[in-house]
C-alpha cells in the first residue's frame, strides 16, 4: 500500500477508535522525524505523496501543516484528520457504523431467535472482530444461521454434513467452510477457545458418515418395534434412532471418549459386570437421546461413569453428557483425575485451559475435581485400563 494510503487508513482507525471512545483529541500524523517513511522516499514518490494527501485535503477530510521553509518543494510536517466520514469516503471505503449497519440488515431475519447475532453486532460496533471474523462475514453468518435453522427443523436425527450442505446451498462442502462462524454461534460465549470442526459438527448432530451407537458389557437392548438385541462380546452396533429401551442389571455404566480405549475396555476381563458405551468424542443429540432411554430403565442406585481425555474437550464432553442425557443417576468421573494417576505422559496447561477444564468439570457436577484439578492435560490413550469394578 503506498504511503498515503498507509497513513489514511490509519487515521481513520485512530478516529473510528476515538468517535467510539467519545474523545476530541487530535488525531493526526507527524512527519518530523527524519527515520520515518517519509523521509525515506525519494523525490518522485513524496510529490506522489504530496499530491493524494492535497486531494484529501481539499475532500475536507484532513488539514495539513507544511513546514516554513522549503519553498515549493517544501516538506509535509503533519496530517490531522478532520472528518471521519469524509476521509472514509476519499478511501471508498464504509465506517464502522456504515459496515455494521449493512451487516445488521443481512442478519436482521435471525435477531429475534438468536441472541448470538446480536452480540455479534455489539463486539462489532465495539470495533471487536471475535476469532478475526468482522462485518465482512455477515453472509457467511447468515448462512451458517441458515444450517442451523435447518437442523433446528429436523426430526433430530444425525444428519450428514454434505447432504445437507448440498441440499441448502448446491455445494456439498459449504458447511465445512462455515465451521468458525458455525463454532462461534454455539459457542458458550464470543469469547469462548474455538473447537475442532468434529466437536461443533457432532453436538449439532452433523455427521461426516453415520456413525453406529457401539455398546460392550452386559443385557439388552430393546430397538424399536420391541426388538431385542442382545449385547455380544466383545461390543454391537446399531442406529442411534433404534435404541429404545434397555434390559438387564449391570453392576455400573460408563461412557468412553474415544474409540481406541472402547475396543480395549470392551475385551477388558470386567467388561460383562458393567455397560460400556463408545461417544463417538462429543455426543450427536441422536446419541444423547439413546443414551438417556437406556438409563431410564437402570435403577438410580447404579453408579455412571464418564472416561475422557483430561483436557478442555475432555470435560466439555462430559459437561455435555451431563446437560443431556443424565437424570436420576449420579455421575462420576472415571480415571480423569490427574493427580490419581500413577505416572504417564502429560503436558502442562495454561492458566486460561486450566480455568475452562475447571469450569467444565463443575458444569458436568464434579465440583470436588474442579476444585482440586491439576494444571495438567492427559490423552486418554496414554492411561491404563481399569473398569469402575476395580476401583481407582
Amino acid at each position: 500500500m503506498p504511503l498515503a494510503d498507509d497513513v489514511l487508513a490509519d487515521l481513520l482507525r485512530r478516529g473510528e477508535r476515538a468517535r467510539l471512545r467519545g474523545s476530541d483529541r487530535a488525531i493526526q500524523t507527524i512527519f518530523t522525524d527524519t527515520g520515518s517513511a517519509y523521509w525515506q522516499q525519494n523525490y518522485e514518490e513524496r510529490q506522489h505523496c504530496h499530491m493524494h494527501f492535497t486531494a484529501a485535503e481539499r475532500g475536507g477530510a484532513v488539514r495539513l501543516n507544511w513546514s516554513r521553509q522549503g519553498g515549493e518543494d517544501r516538506p509535509l510536517e503533519k496530517v490531522r484528520l478532520l472528518d471521519v466520514d469524509k476521509l472514509a469516503s476519499f478511501l471508498g471505503t464504509a465506517t464502522v457504523s456504515e459496515s455494521v449497519q449493512t451487516a445488521r440488515t443481512i442478519l436482521n431475519p435471525w435477531l429475534a431467535a438468536y441472541p448470538r447475532v446480536a452480540e455479534l453486532l455489539d463486539a462489532w460496533a465495539s470495533l471487536k472482530s471475535p476469532r478475526g471474523l468482522g462485518t465482512e462475514s455477515a453472509r457467511d453468518f447468515s448462512d451458517a444461521l441458515r444450517v442451523l435453522e435447518a437442523l433446528k427443523q429436523g426430526d433430530g436425527d444425525d444428519q450428514i454434513v454434505r447432504v445437507v450442505s448440498r441440499h441448502l446451498f448446491q455445494n456439498t462442502k459449504r458447511i465445512e467452510a462455515l465451521s468458525r462462524h458455525i463454532d462461534l454461534l454455539t459457542a458458550e460465549s464470543l469469547s469462548a477457545p474455538a473447537r475442532q470442526q468434529e466437536e461443533v459438527f457432532s453436538a449439532l448432530g452433523l455427521l461426516k458418515e453415520p456413525q453406529p451407537f457401539l455398546v460392550a458389557g452386559t443385557g439388552t437392548l430393546i430397538l424399536h418395534s420391541s426388538q431385542q438385541c442382545p449385547i455380544a462380546w466383545p461390543f454391537i452396533g446399531v442406529s442411534n434412532r433404534h435404541v429404545a429401551d434397555y434390559s438387564g442389571t449391570p453392576a455400573w455404566v460408563l461412557s468412553i471418549e474415544n474409540l481406541t480405549t472402547f475396543h480395549l475396555a470392551s475385551q477388558h476381563p470386567d467388561a460383562p459386570t458393567g455397560l460400556i458405551l463408545y461417544t463417538g468424542g462429543m455426543p450427536s443429540p441422536s446419541w444423547c437421546k439413546a443414551y438417556a432411554s437406556i438409563l431410564d430403565a437402570l435403577p438410580e442406585s447404579i453408579p455412571v461413569y464418564h472416561w475422557g481425555d483430561i483436557d478442555q474437550g475432555g470435560f466439555r464432553i462430559a459437561a455435555h453428557i451431563k446437560s443431556q442425557s443424565i437424570g436420576r443417576h449420579g455421575f462420576y468421573p472415571w480415571l480423569m483425575d490427574a493427580e490419581r494417576l500413577d505416572g504417564g505422559a502429560y503436558s502442562e496447561a495454561t492458566e486460561a485451559t486450566h480455568a475452562n477444564m475447571a469450569r467444565h468439570a463443575r458444569d458436568a457436577g464434579w465440583e470436588s475435581l474442579s476444585r482440586q484439578m491439576l494444571p495438567r492435560t492427559v490423552e486418554q490413550e496414554g492411561i491404563a485400563i481399569h473398569l469402575p469394578t476395580e476401583g481407582i
